[in-house]
């Protein structure tokens, strides 16, 4: 009896720590979605951070790497960028090349454009990174309209849209009665993602919940394709991405990290090969380096622009995901 109980004891504490009573097994996908969520909602960012991008290239077998300094504003969720990488500053590149178009036709129809040559070097191999630590790839649930709201403020917000003031006389009524009664509250839930549980898998030190996601329904905004969720914490460790950036639609591995408190990206690497104009990568990454906590915006933040049209950006994605 007692080799029994110790057995009992040994593997119940298989599972402390998975967060999911039962195991992996028997763990719920979309509760382990909804958690994670959650802890992305409740991250807390400084006022304003600066920190450097690298973004590391592989063209023809070539190794090549730039380093760009930007900033980051949270309470109105804008970024800042200096245009110019430190590499271009010390040796500005010479982008003249030549490229030759192959264009065979049979019938006066063109059957293939074939690029050959040498296109010379980008100023921006991705473009100019406007891009921040704490994007969240759609997982934050902050902004949305799942919470309490105040139904007397929700009248006078649809009153104002409308232009229909309420007369004074109606106004006193409604102030003597109190608040506007509660008659019931309705709640519903959409499902964005057909998600699977593949299993625990181990991620940088930390067993995750490794998770398979499929959009429920056709929409560039639900790009999410894999998760690996911390089993302790419910922290995003990692996850794959359909597509990044402006014009790249292969997928992307990122990487997460805890820094004083809060969640930030570490790296962003491409899974496939990447084509930007008449550059063809075969290897590409972004990492984010010496994030720096700040509560006022640098002294030199107003003259940070950007004049380029090749913009490096995540997709705006209108609302919560």
């Amino acid at each position: 009896m007692r080799r029994l109980l110790l057995a009992a004891l040994v593997l119940g504490a298989a599972y402390v720590g998975t967060g999911l009573a039962g195991g992996a097994s028997d763990a719920d996908p979309y509760q382990i979605f909804g958690h994670a969520r959650n802890v992305w909602a409740q991250q807390q960012y400084p006022d304003y951070l600066t920190y450097t991008v690298t973004v590391r290239v592989t063209e023809r077998g070539v190794d090549k790497a730039k380093h760009y300094h930007l900033a980051y504003d949270a309470k109105y969720a804008k970024i800042y960028v200096n245009p110019v990488s430190d590499e271009e500053r010390v040796a500005p590149p010479d982008p003249n090349g030549i490229t030759f178009h192959l264009i065979p036709r049979r019938q006066f129809h063109a059957l293939m454009d074939k690029k050959i040559g040498n296109p010379g070097e980008a100023v921006d191999y991705l473009g100019v990174p406007m891009i921040s630590p704490t994007y969240s790839f759609g997982m934050s649930t902050a902004g949305s309209s799942d919470g309490e709201s105040d139904p007397n403020a929700l009248v006078q917000e649809i009153r104002r849209e409308f232009a229909d003031p309420m007369p004074s006389v109606k106004a006193q009524q409604v102030a003597n009665s109190g608040p506007i009664k509660t008659i019931a509250v309705v709640a519903s839930f959409h499902r964005r993602y057909d998600i699977t549980l593949a299993g625990i898998e181990p991620v940088d030190g930390h067993d995750c919940y490794h998770l398979l996601l499929k959009p429920a329904y056709a929409s560039p905004h639900l790009r999410l394709r894999e998760l690996w969720i911390d089993t302790q914490n419910y922290e995003t460790r990692r996850l794959v991405t359909a597509a990044n950036f402006t014009g790249s639609k292969v997928p992307w591995t990122i990487t997460f990290a805890e820094e004083n408190g809060a969640l930030y990206i570490t790296d962003e690497e491409a899974m496939a090969p990447v084509g930007v104009g008449d550059h063809r990568y075969e290897r590409a990454s972004v990492s984010f380096d010496a994030i720096t906590p700040s509560s006022r915006p640098p002294t030199n933040l107003s003259s940070w622009f950007v004049t380029k049209e090749n913009i490096m950006a995540e997709p705006d994605a209108p609302g919560p995901q």
